[in-house]
């Protein structure tokens, strides 16, 4: 679906990657997790392309279609309703149904078989692609998010910023994309959306990248954790519970491996010492 390879990105001497590597597979729930300033919301931009690496490779599946909430959209503006802009993700159907307008209204004049043809198949595709019912998807999925059907028909420049954000989300899922890129997509809300997007992830069928510091709900939703460090991505294939605890266990096992190689460095050296004590009697006895 999405690999990388071998990437690094420089912020002027800095490597805030270096040859990292990640392979993110259809269907997978992901937290992308780590300390803050080693990266996570930088390497989503690098996935999507709005920033560019230094060296290595990001290579995408043909034809993938990414979902991608970030914290910029806090800034975006509208003067149309809330619902308009969250059926702004169904840019086919919403063209489909002004084209099927048109040309209803062109058969008040025009009955040749050329309209009623083109109206046809028109009418078909909308079908194809649930038209009909797009309406009741963007309601139910803002009604999840903490909307009520008068909020819907609100300006979302009436809106604060972080019911705008809601907004934004409920747009990104209605477009039902690929993958999700979510960074911190429970920063604006309240328990019960928070509750209701767990829901939705878990269902949701195309695979999720999610950066953010709820640890509780990161393990509600993912089934694998990365972390960012130190310029390197590092897989574990659990939740954020099981990263905490496979964590600890590999750093035993590496304590455990670095003490083993203290002790075989400890008992070469004394050979060394030892082979070195018996040349020099050697040579003194030679000497005599």
């Amino acid at each position: 679906m999405i690999a990388i390879n071998d990437l690094t990105y420089e912020i002027g001497s800095r490597a805030l990657y270096d040859e990292a590597n990640w392979h993110i597979k259809p269907g997978e729930k992901i937290g992308l997790i780590g300390a803050n300033g080693t990266g996570k919301t930088t390497l989503l931009k690098l996935i999507v392309g709005d920033l560019k690496a230094t060296s290595g490779t990001i290579s995408k599946s043909k034809d993938l279609t990414i979902g991608y909430l970030n914290q910029d959209l806090l800034s975006y503006a509208s003067d149309k309703s809330i619902l308009h802009v969250a059926m702004e993700a169904f840019a086919r159907q919403n063209q489909l149904h002004d084209e099927i307008e048109e040309l209803l209204k062109k058969l008040e004049t025009d009955y040749s078989e050329d309209v009623l043809h083109k109206l046809s198949d028109k009418q078909s595709e909308f079908e194809a692609l649930d038209g009909y019912n797009i309406e009741y998807k963007a309601h139910e999925i803002l009604a999840g998010l903490g909307f009520s059907d008068a909020d819907t028909e609100r300006k979302l420049s009436t809106f604060s910023g972080g019911w705008r954000m809601r907004v934004m989300l409920a747009k990104i899922l209605l477009q039902n994309p690929d993958i999700l890129l979510l960074d911190e997509p429970t920063n604006h809300l309240d328990l019960p959306s928070i509750q209701w997007l767990e829901d939705y992830l878990r269902g949701f069928e195309g695979a999720v990248v999610i950066v953010s510091h709820d640890r509780w709900f990161l393990d509600k939703v993912i089934n694998k954790t990365v972390e960012s460090r130190k310029g390197k991505l590092t897989s574990y294939s659990g939740n954020y519970s099981f990263y905490v605890e496979e964590k600890e266990l590999r750093g035993e096992i590496q304590k455990g491996e670095f003490k083993n190689q203290q002790a075989k460095i400890k008992q070469e050296e004394r050979l060394i010492e030892r082979f070195r004590a018996k040349a020099s009697k050697a040579k003194m006895a030679q000497s005599r």
